[in-house]
């Protein structure tokens, strides 16, 4: 085909050995010649003949080829073409209007975030972030059916078809411009961190969270994929790229910018932002540590058989990507236990997990003299423990006071109701949350825990 200027691909067809002669001689007389290609294959006893025809042609442009392919018949019009990836698209409502005002304005959101291998090197490199227009206190109507950030992302069209990419860097100026420059009307309100829940995960946090969404002065950012990619981005580059290129500077300034954006908030009701953070952040509480040192913070964590047991379910077993994509922190604890993690089973790799998130928290908690470590069983699931110790802790007692009638019958809702109901589409299905619950711990479990767990038993 490389001889030709122009080929043009027929429908594969099955021709006779005459056929091929016929058109051979007949197509030799044009002035543009034609290769023919004849692949014969016997199956099954039948001979099936697969022929690729190229066919050379002066070089025209895709419009020139679109105005003969659609007038040829002069019996009908000319046809109007249109992509067909686009046409799975809605467009755009959005599409004449400036993306830096909208994102400065608040109307359009911050999504997630893109990382290349040099975007936190001492050079150039720039992390990317992505915009679009959603409704992030979806949580405040039903927290159960919208638990996490992407929950609510994923309700919007425009973000599932019509993200905006953009330099972080290059928002964050625009933002803070716009912010302390502009007519205080215009201006949004950036909301103080008040609390952080750090978790192993199926241990009760989304309880909380949930419960801390019942109140009319709170903004609970659950699980933001943004703030996870700029926590791990270090880890992510290493383990992706294989680059050590991580400025320590840069990286902190990620995180704090990312969450400045997120603070931002037009409703003047607002006075608290909490974090509930996705499990494996919780190697990185030191780092939000030494950006917000004056935020409360809380650790969930459970039973070690029942939190593995749980976490090595068939989809829920995310932890076993820490293999491949271990933090910094998890390495040196296999390091430490002189064990290689591609040697591991599914349920060690998870239980050397667990038990470093644990490690973490324990370790600051004790050396700061910080932090509330919760435990699912013996603190949660006691009877007024949310509103009679951990609320108030997070700073919500003055709230509780106001109205404590409201409050108690706010919370006892969300703690009848499970904690996350995406996916739970029948009728059939129990939404209401038990304490009661029956975790079967297998031999596979039992041992990883007892292999790196111990100090969780």
């Amino acid at each position: 085909r490389s001889q030709f200027t122009h080929p043009r691909r027929f429908p594969l067809v099955a021709l006779s050995t005459l056929q091929i002669n016929n058109m051979t001689a007949a197509r030799g007389t044009r002035s543009n010649l034609a290769t023919l290609s004849l692949i014969i294959a016997a199956a099954a006893g039948l001979l099936t003949a697969v022929v690729t025809i190229t066919v050379a042609s002066p070089l025209r442009s895709d419009d020139q080829q679109r105005r003969q392919l659609t007038t040829n018949n002069e019996d009908e019009p000319p046809i109007e073409e249109q992509s067909l990836i686009a046409m799975q698209f809605t467009a755009n409502p959005y599409a004449s209007r400036d993306k830096i005002e909208m994102i400065k304005s608040g109307e359009a959101k911050l999504a997630s975030l893109r990382l290349t291998p040099d975007s936190l090197s001492e050079g150039n490199g720039r992390v990317y972030g992505t915009f679009c227009v959603f409704d992030d206190q979806l949580n405040k109507k039903d927290p159960a059916v919208y638990p996490t950030v992407d929950h609510m992302v994923q309700t919007s069209d425009h973000c599932n078809e019509n993200r905006y990419t953009l330099p972080l860097d290059e928002v964050v100026e625009a933002v803070t411009s716009h912010d302390s420059g502009s007519i205080r009307s215009e201006r949004l309100k950036k909301l103080p961190l008040s609390g952080m829940l750090f978790h192993q995960g199926f241990s009760g946090a989304g309880l909380i969270a949930n419960a801390l969404t019942t109140f009319d002065n709170t903004l609970v950012i659950s699980e933001h994929s943004a703030i996870r990619d700029a926590l791990n981005a270090c880890d992510y580059i290493h383990n992706r790229f294989k680059s050590k290129g991580c400025s320590a500077s840069k990286h902190q300034k990620l995180v704090k910018d990312v969450i400045s954006i997120l603070s931002r908030s037009s409703d003047s009701n607002i006075e608290h932002m909490f974090l509930k953070l996705d499990s494996a952040s919780s190697v990185y509480i030191p780092l939000l540590r030494e950006i917000y040192p004056d935020a409360k913070w809380t650790f969930d964590y459970r039973k070690a058989e029942h939190v593995l047991a749980k976490s090595t379910e068939l989809k829920r077993n995310t932890c076993v990507l820490k293999k491949r994509q271990p933090s910094s922190v998890m390495a040196s604890q296999a390091s430490e236990h002189n064990v290689d993690l591609e040697d591991l089973t599914t349920h060690e790799v998870c239980a050397l997990h667990l038990s470093t998130l644990v490690n973490v928290a324990s370790q600051e908690h004790d050396s700061t003299g910080t932090g509330m470590l919760i435990s699912y069983e013996d603190d949660l699931l006691k009877e007024d423990a949310l509103i009679e110790t951990i609320l108030p802790y997070l700073g919500l007692q003055k709230e509780i006071d106001a109205n404590p009638s409201m409050v108690r019958a706010r919370v006892e809702d969300v703690l009848s109701t499970k904690t996350n109901l995406r996916g739970i589409h029948s009728q059939d299905v129990d939404s209401q949350w038990s304490s009661q619950e029956n975790v079967h711990v297998s031999r596979e479990v039992r041992a990883a825990s007892q292999l790196f767990m111990q100090s969780m038993m």
